[in-house]
């Protein structure tokens, strides 16, 4: 195929005869009306006087959004004017393109101006343009938009009309390019200095949050281990005196039985007692004495075993992850409740939360108990928020008729998706508005007033869960009628993230 482009124009100033082909009002036009845009605003203007004051039908102005090592490759449009209007901006690739033809040649020039004319038939030299031929475009005209620093093209101007573009016109065009070829490349170094400096700001305020999460997470692990710590310091001492309690506890029992065993042989041979010891046995009714000791005694056992319990549930809960570990859920989930067992209690405002539990039989799973345990702690304790949160504005016997409840369920999973294990928590609570779900997990988002949440307990619960332990997090709300997580994790190691 023979080469269709036009010679270059001269780099030299445009004579005044090409000036006085065309009016110095339509320049002014054009200049005034353009002027007084900025942005991308500017750029439809730009588009629409073109095509007013040179009487063509089509005008594309374009950004290259691609380069390889055999130059620009794409083209991003910032405005594409079909004749009408303004349509949707798009991007093209520049292969048998005219504006490619423009771009490549202005890539190995020199010059200050680079142009690239087809003035009929431009169909003809680009028969697989399926873009032409939609356009009907007879005739081209493009100036390529240069940089200043590295004299390298970053965009184009071009214009197309359906019929066969004149010396004349092309004189005409090529002056008006020119003239706002220079604004057109100020206004598009702009905008592209504004989007890497809309760029920075952006990676400083990534890297910000980033740290901010960082440092809140750090906060948040120090406050879970200090509580740990604190838990299985004060469960090791209250240890201590308890083993004391329940070793003394035996002995006690044993000799409670011998000597109201001794008293009642005593009884049985010497029925005749003096006045003295008559008197003071039935002052402390020794009777009612020897059928209630050994229940007193029975009772401090069955104390001392709930405590053993409780010790037991809080070493459970304050335990500190080293290792992976085989975990046992239900230990955790019930040492969980054991620490917040106070404020499920009844109190002057409301009932007892209840708590029903629904355990199906488990594996145990590889894990970390205490990230678990503090996964957990996140839920219930929000749990518990929810149900007092909905009984706002309700007396306590109207709580009484529709009790506050958290439901605990636990089920495991085989299907499709390989062996894993449920976790659900729900509460018949005040449930989450719909406006707020899609942020639940978001970092320092809550719904909480003044001191009384963070932010936190949710996005580290579902890191802790999927990064972690390879597993899930989600949940199911309905406002007004309560919520329920549901966390499922991987039964084998191998089906860890």
């Amino acid at each position: 195929m023979s080469d269709p482009i036009d010679p270059q124009p001269s780099p030299a100033p445009v004579s005044e005869t090409l000036m006085q082909d065309i009016s110095w009002e339509v320049l002014v036009q054009l200049i005034t009306s353009t002027a007084a845009v900025t942005g991308r605003d500017y750029y439809p203007v730009l588009a629409e006087q073109l095509t007013a004051a040179l009487d063509v039908k089509y005008a594309i102005i374009g950004e290259i959004c691609q380069w390889d090592s055999k130059g620009p490759q794409r083209v991003r449009s910032l405005c594409f004017w079909d004749g009408q209007g303004a349509v949707d901006n798009f991007e093209y690739d520049l292969s048998g393109t005219p504006c490619g033809q423009l771009l490549e040649q202005a890539s190995n020039s020199d010059q200050d101006l680079s142009f690239c004319c087809f003035r009929e038939e431009v169909q003809r030299s680009f028969p697989d343009d399926v873009n032409l031929t939609k356009l009907e475009a007879e005739s081209y005209l493009g100036v390529a938009l240069l940089d200043p620093e590295t004299h390298q093209p970053i965009g184009h101007i071009c214009i197309l009309d359906d019929r066969p573009l004149s010396e004349q016109k092309r004189q005409q065009a090529e002056i008006v390019l020119s003239v706002l070829g220079t604004r057109t490349v100020a206004e598009l170094k702009r905008e592209q200095a504004e989007r890497r400096e809309g760029e920075k700001i952006k990676q400083l305020e990534s890297a910000l949050a980033e740290l901010q999460y960082t440092q809140s997470k750090l906060v948040q692990i120090e406050k879970i281990s200090s509580l740990g710590q604190l838990v299985a310091g004060v469960a090791h001492e209250i240890n201590n005196p308890l083993g004391c309690i329940t070793g003394n506890l035996v002995h006690t029992a044993d000799y409670a039985a011998d000597l109201l065993e001794h008293l009642s042989l005593y009884q049985q041979h010497y029925r005749q007692t003096p006045p003295e010891l008559s008197e003071h046995a039935e002052d402390i009714d020794i009777d009612y004495l020897k059928e209630d000791f050994p229940l007193i005694v029975d009772s401090m056992k069955v104390s001392v075993d709930r405590i053993q319990e409780i010790v037991s549930s809080l070493r459970q809960f304050s335990r500190l992850d080293a290792e992976e570990t085989l975990c046992d859920v239900h230990e955790g989930l019930d040492s969980t409740l054991v620490v917040l067992r106070h404020r499920l209690k009844a109190n002057s405002e409301r009932p007892e939360i209840k708590v029903m539990k629904d355990y199906s039989e488990l594996p145990k799973i590889p894990a970390r108990p205490g990230q678990l345990n503090q996964v957990f702690m996140n839920l219930l304790s929000n749990a518990i928020d929810a149900v007092e949160e909905g009984n706002q504005g309700l007396s306590y016997s109207k709580i009484q008729e529709n009790p506050n409840i958290i439901a605990i369920r636990t089920q495991y999973l085989q299907d499709d998706e390989g062996d894993r294990i449920a976790i659900c928590i729900a509460d018949n609570g005040a449930g989450i508005s719909l406006d707020v779900q899609s942020r639940l997990f978001e970092t320092f988002f809550t719904t909480k007033d003044g001191e009384r949440g963070t932010g936190l307990g949710l996005s580290l619960s579902r890191q802790i869960i999927t990064e972690n332990h390879g597993g899930s997090l989600t949940f199911d709300s309905t406002p007004g009628q309560g919520t329920e997580f549901i966390i499922e994790l991987p039964v084998s190691a191998a089906d860890k993230v």
